[in-house]
């Protein structure tokens, strides 16, 4: 067999095993349309969530809305990009330079009309090594695009990682700002590279700012959608810009498909990145206990106080989780599953949510 044959061969491969397991996730079963519509109607669904999956798609990565990627991507980054005047969107499933290295999937990937590449994600919960996995994301996507004829790698492709966080990120504990960039840079904290740039916007830190924030300042306007648009009153409807109104108008359920109604109420029941936000959750908590038992351990003995702090850590972790799968809309029943609860203490904690609003 000739080298060239052989190229083929592995790239037909490659190409199969990725078809492959893109078949197996469209073959999902989603809700039928009497169960969705009942699902709707039980949790009062007006309004899509731009946060759940399925949303964030809805917005982001559709031809008919690339208006909308354009605006966000614009007023944060257009400084270091130029103006995005055009999107390509691009297959999200990337893979691995080897046969059997494993392939990555993108939320969103894109390129603009001077080529530059946009990795795009929204993260709604804490994943162990986040930044490290953005930075095969980056690499990966660095490599993929470029031309091995370019000897003196004068058209490595420029890569660009917007990241949008529903929670305080660890890396930026302590600090105020919600919109964050990561350059590559020198000792001198001078810039060494931008061709590679990580930026990341934390969502439940612009909310906890919102009532201090200047409401002129585009970048504040499309954040305000994200965080608030399930809560929006007819008279802030009225006020809302043109750009809001376009994504105000996309996330009205009214205007969906029943198709479009299945795939939502299905990301809603799904919560696809649950189950590694618990596992990431419980191990936060069980070092943060660990601290809280030492200092328990001064009166009731180091090994008992230790045990006691990681239980205490635990279970406040798992009702903060709980609260905020609760926040989103998921359903009781599938939240007592992952969360090892009954679904009576569910409900109970729902209750006092709703009382508390």
């Amino acid at each position: 067999m000739s080298k060239k044959a052989g190229r083929q061969k592995t790239k037909k491969t490659k190409q199969s095993q990725l078809t492959v397991g893109t078949k197996k996730r469209d073959k999902r079963k989603l809700p039928s349309l009497k169960e969705t519509e009942a699902y709707i109607k039980e949790h009062n669904l007006k309004v899509m969530d731009p946060l759940s999956d399925y949303g964030f798609k809805r917005l982001l990565a559709s031809e008919r809305n690339k208006d909308i990627l354009m605006h966000l991507l614009n007023v944060f980054i257009s400084d270091d990009t130029g103006i995005i005047t055009d999107i390509s969107y691009l297959p999200t499933e990337m893979l691995g330079i080897r046969k059997d290295d494993k392939y990555v999937r993108y939320d969103l990937y894109c390129k603009n009309q001077d080529g530059k590449r946009f990795i795009v994600e929204m993260q709604n919960g804490k994943q162990e090594n986040y930044v490290d996995r953005l930075r095969v994301y980056t690499s990966l996507a660095t490599v993929q695009n470029w031309d091995e004829k370019d000897k003196y790698y004068k058209h490595v492709p420029k890569i660009y990682s917007f990241n949008i966080m529903s929670y305080d990120m660890p890396e930026f504990k302590g600090k105020k700002r919600f919109f964050s960039r990561i350059y590559n840079k020198d000792d001198d904290n001078d810039i060494f590279t931008k061709n590679i740039v990580y930026y990341f916007v934390e969502l439940s830190k612009f909310a906890a700012q919102l009532e201090t924030l200047d409401m002129s300042d585009e970048r504040n306007l499309i954040l305000y959608m994200f965080t608030n648009v399930v809560y929006l009153q007819e008279d802030e409807v009225n006020a809302l810009t043109p750009m809001q109104m376009r994504f105000y108008e996309e996330c009205q359920i009214s205007n969906f498909t029943n198709m479009e109604k299945q795939d939502y109420v299905k990301s809603l029941m799904d919560y696809p990145s649950v189950h590694e936000m618990v596992e990431c959750e419980r191990k936060e908590a069980k070092e943060e206990g660990i601290q809280i038992g030492i200092q328990m351990g001064i009166e009731h003995g180091i090994q008992q106080g230790i045990q006691q702090g990681i239980q205490q850590g635990e279970a406040n972790a798992k009702h903060q989780l709980v609260c905020n799968m609760l926040a989103k809309g998921i359903d009781p029943a599938v939240i007592a599953e992952i969360a090892c609860m009954a679904e009576s203490e569910v409900l109970e904690l729902a209750k006092e949510q709703a009382d508390g609003m």
